[in-house]
């Protein structure tokens, strides 16, 4: 949970921020009197929402796929099953991939609360402790956490998007790389058979094979590293200096 200060201060900001729409709410209890309360309470707090009940997890799985909900309470204690079984089916949903979900525990039911939240619970209330103040703070908490989540989903999402353009970029340089080689080592052999009687396009066939060494070292990333760790040469990239361009050489040399 946040600290007093803080998570007041964050419910307000969340209560501030949603005030221009209604929020998606979805209560899990088998007690309707439960989950009136929870909706009720939500009412006292402030916010604009859209309610929606379930009693049991038959059916849940059609309700998550009409709506993405952005706040949803599950009742540990349901007939026959667990909330925990809710918070799978919940994390599991592609509908549901941004949505807040706090767990409604009795008291002494600590290793519910850390299971819940090990499965994608954002956060936890005692039920006896439940009142308008509890549940802004806890609100707060599982939104800012689920905003945390999402913001390291997407990050990664653009990360992989990143390795997969350089795989490509490394793919498609080793094509180019190859074709320099190729005239590199053609103007090589070339300057072989000269031997001793160098003739007087040897200054000129020298300079190309300079300029070609020059283009492949300028080009010359650690392919090996792009095909097989872009994430690490991605880094390298941005904290290592690109190395100096080989010494030209003077004709004659």
């Amino acid at each position: 949970m946040l600290d007093t200060h803080h998570a007041t201060a964050k419910a307000a900001e969340v209560v501030d921020s949603e005030a221009s729409r209604d929020m998606r709410i979805l209560v899990i209890d088998d007690n309707e009197l439960d989950r009136q309360r929870v909706l009720r309470l939500c009412q006292q707090a402030g916010l604009a929402f859209q309610p929606v009940e379930v009693a049991a997890l038959d059916g849940l799985d059609a309700v998550l796929g009409e709506t993405s909900f952005d706040l949803v309470f599950i009742d540990y204690l349901l007939a026959g099953e667990t909330g925990l079984d809710a918070v799978d089916m919940l994390s599991a949903h592609k509908n549901q991939m941004t949505a807040a979900a706090i767990m409604l525990a009795g008291e002494g039911q600590i290793n519910i609360a850390v299971e819940a939240m090990r499965r994608g619970c954002s956060d936890y209330m005692t039920k006896s402790m439940m009142n308008v103040e509890t549940l802004q703070k806890s609100i707060a908490t599982a939104l800012e956490r689920r905003i945390l989540v999402t913001t390291i989903d997407d990050a990664q999402t653009a990360r992989a998007a990143l390795e997969k353009s350089v795989r490509e970029y490394a793919n498609a340089c080793t094509a180019e790389m190859r074709s320099i080689l190729s005239a590199t080592l053609r103007r090589t052999r070339k300057l072989r058979t000269y031997g001793a009687h160098l003739p007087s396009n040897y200054s000129t066939d020298l300079n190309a094979l300079e300029l070609d060494v020059d283009r492949l070292w300028g080009a010359l990333p650690d392919f090996q590293a792009l095909e097989t760790a872009p994430a690490l040469a991605i880094e390298n990239a941005t904290s290592n200096a690109k190395p100096a361009s080989p010494r030209r050489l003077e004709p004659g040399c």
